[in-house]
């Protein structure tokens, strides 16, 4: 298996934090073991707040990004931290992993946009600006009122360009979307989101938001959980297939990748139930889109957006 595997978001350091587990080898859906099957993987790694710590997410983020660092430390032979594109080439050649930092969740700043420089210089370089639900920055998916932005959202989004991080609109109302597409100067993903089409749920993009997505150079990471696949609530690997699938037919191969969401669902998918799996999609993807489509899907889409938007 020869391709650059990018996962767009993954909350295994959240999870085997308040396990107190190891990231090398644990029971949950990600760990370095099973990632070191694949040939260069990239692997963002999100940083969420449960809203049981919201008095006080800053903390409960800083510990998160603490435990991350102690488990590349502890695990440096065979994973890295990526803030750079020369540090994924570095861990290319060096045949190790790359670890990339994201937030999920802007309750994490507190409304302080100082908070947010501080986070860059500590190696996040994306960031979920919501989670389900209003915060400082904007309302959330699952919030019934669909107002978008705040004015201090407006100010994330600018000063995320300016530093050069990934802004990431999974969770995010469709009013803030709109003003996300709006404002930014640089390509946004939408990390772990599905086609609503295919499955009415809020979490999932219309075929307007995909196409808006596509007409800024972004890229939307196929989520593996089953109620965002379908409206039974139970998937298989084959609802997985049908997202990309749909994608790919409504505004191209250069726009949807992987953004399994592992670690962060209660419930699996049918045949990807982690990250071991993966080698079931991409056989998939090169049996149906050839070895240049399945690269672009696997990983391609993501690096290319990585080099438009961080700054080096």
């Amino acid at each position: 298996m020869d391709s650059l595997i990018i996962d767009a978001h993954c909350d295994t350091i959240t999870k085997i934090m308040h396990q107190n587990k190891s990231l090398y080898k644990n029971k949950y859906q990600v760990d370095l073991e099973r990632l070191q099957s694949f040939i260069n993987p990239i692997q963002f790694f999100a940083i969420w707040t449960h809203p049981r710590f919201y008095q006080n997410p800053i903390i409960e983020t800083l510990k998160g990004i603490d435990y991350f660092y102690k488990e590349i430390k502890e695990n440096k032979d065979i994973v890295g931290l990526a803030t750079s594109l020369g540090e994924i080439e570095k861990n290319i050649s060096g045949k190790r992993i790359s670890a990339i930092l994201s937030i999920e969740g802007g309750e994490a700043l507190e409304g302080q946009i100082e908070i947010l420089r501080i986070f860059y210089r500590l190696g996040v370089r994306s960031m979920t600006l919501t989670w389900n639900y209003k915060n400082n920055i904007a309302y959330g998916a699952m919030e019934k009122n669909k107002e978008g932005l705040t004015d201090f959202g407006i100010e994330v989004i600018k000063e995320m360009n300016k530093l050069g991080m990934i802004i990431d609109v999974s969770h995010l109302s469709e009013s803030g979307f709109w003003e996300v597409k709006n404002i930014s100067q640089t390509p946004f993903i939408a990390s772990h989101s599905n086609v609503r089409e295919l499955c009415n749920h809020p979490r999932n993009l219309s075929n307007e938001q995909l196409k808006a997505i596509a007409d800024v150079g972004g890229v939307i990471g196929i989520n593996t959980y089953p109620p965002f696949l379908n409206m039974s609530g139970k998937a298989k690997i084959d609802d997985f297939f049908l997202h990309i699938d749909y994608i790919i037919k409504l505004i191209g191969i250069d726009y949807v990748g992987l953004g399994c969401d592992f670690d962060g669902i209660d419930i699996f998918t049918e045949g990807i139930e982690d990250v071991s799996k993966i080698g079931k999609v991409c056989r998939y993807l090169r049996k149906k889109y050839g070895d240049k489509g399945a690269e672009k899907i696997l990983g391609k889409n993501f690096l290319r957006v990585i080099k438009e938007v961080w700054d080096e």
